[in-house]
């Protein structure tokens, strides 16, 4: 087992809420480092499985968010479990989210995946990124819809899609927020139920509900390393609990990932 260290907080201070598509998830900012609050079930957990799922992939290391489990504790004693990770952000930036960008130009994703197949709506996002902050995220996007269809991450909505915007113009930003993954909403996946039944109840966004539409859109060249994924799997198979039964299916259906 791993040790999960103890975050300390105040009531007030840096303390906020992010937006999920299921509702709001309370956070603090403590100097350098985000930390965020389980809310609908095992996120923190699911976040750090991410993670060091992500980490054993080619993915490369400018696009990688390293999150860890922590209790969070207030001054008052009152804890949460939940995740922390550090602020990517430099000094001077800000994260723009691809659905400001869209609303700035006026432009609708309704009307963007209107008569269109899921990779002709992907190819036409990534024309206007190209075209409004001259970013080519061509192969961002190759990478991204294969690892949520694995991760069966439901809450890419388009604030979960950002840039980085600084004094020398956008750059990419890293792969974040995975805590809706790997069925860890207990609520709509209670843990009694079947894997299979659960699996197939999970919607996929922004451009289809389905996942491997999603993860087909684009050609990728996205790969895991199959060897150190398992041994990961195996080393913590008993605090990953659901998400370990999960991975492997996974795997199964998504052999063509994998080296």
């Amino acid at each position: 087992m791993i040790s999960i260290p103890v975050m300390q907080v105040t009531r007030d201070e840096g303390k906020s809420f992010v937006s999920t598509s299921k509702g709001d998830q309370l956070k603090w900012r403590t100097e350098n480092q985000w930390a965020k609050v389980n809310k609908f079930g095992y996120e923190g957990l699911a976040e750090w499985a991410a993670y060091e799922i992500i980490k054993r992939s080619n993915i490369p290391p400018q696009f990688i968010v390293p999150y860890s489990r922590c209790l969070i504790r207030e001054a008052d004693g009152t804890e949460y479990r939940g995740c922390y990770s550090e602020d990517f952000l430099q000094p001077d930036e800000s994260l723009i989210s691809l659905h400001r960008l869209l609303e700035s130009y006026g432009i609708s994703i309704d009307a963007v995946l209107r008569n269109q197949s899921t990779r002709d709506a992907v190819l036409s996002i990534i024309e206007f990124l190209r075209t409004a902050i001259r970013l080519d995220t061509l192969e961002y996007f190759s990478m991204m819809l294969p690892l949520d269809a694995f991760l069966l991450n439901e809450d890419r909505h388009l604030n979960n899609i950002a840039f980085i915007h600084g004094p020398g113009g956008y750059r990419l930003c890293p792969y974040f927020d995975h805590g809706l993954s790997l069925l860890s909403d207990t609520t709509d996946y209670p843990l009694s139920m079947p894997i299979d039944v659960a699996m197939r109840r999970v919607k996929a966004k922004p451009f289809s509900k389905d996942f491997s539409k999603q993860a087909r859109a684009l050609e990728t060249n996205l790969r895991f390393d199959r060897s150190s994924v398992l041994q990961f799997i195996e080393e913590h198979e008993e605090e990953l609990g659901r998400i370990a039964k999960v991975l492997k299916l996974q795997m199964r259906k998504y052999e063509y990932l994998f080296v």
